[in-house]
């Protein structure tokens, strides 16, 4: 399995589309679709989608709304990752949580997708 870092179709400062030198829109396909697809369900909140409520992580609900369950966290964004088309497996996750601004941080994450290729998300 050949591993790739995900490409820059969304720019990684602003979450927002990416245009090339020349202005055209950036685009993705194969293992770097699949990565750039993890990232943008890990940052969708749970019912946020209105076309479809069941889609995002339950990060308000079960993760930053209660007293940190480091097991639930993990397994609530394991589950999303490998629920993304595409994702085969995860090879490697690494998270914390920031106790001064209450936020959970995905240090790393690695997937195998159906291309035969890891990407790093």
């Amino acid at each position: 399995m050949t591993s790739v870092r995900l490409g820059l179709a969304i720019d990684q400062a602003t979450n927002d589309l990416y245009l090339t030198a020349d202005g055209n829109l950036a685009t993705v396909s194969d293992a770097h679709a699949v990565g750039q697809h993890v990232r943008q369900r890990l940052s969708t909140f749970s019912g946020e989608w209105f076309l479809d409520t069941t889609v995002g992580v339950p990060w308000l609900d079960q993760i930053l709304g209660r007293a940190y369950d480091p097991a639930l966290a993990e397994s609530l964004v394991k589950a999303e990752i490998l629920d993304t088309d595409g994702v085969t497996e995860i090879t490697s996750f690494s998270v914390g949580f920031d106790r001064n601004t209450r936020g959970l941080i995905i240090r790393s994450v690695e997937a195998g997708t159906i291309f035969d290729t890891e990407v790093t998300v």
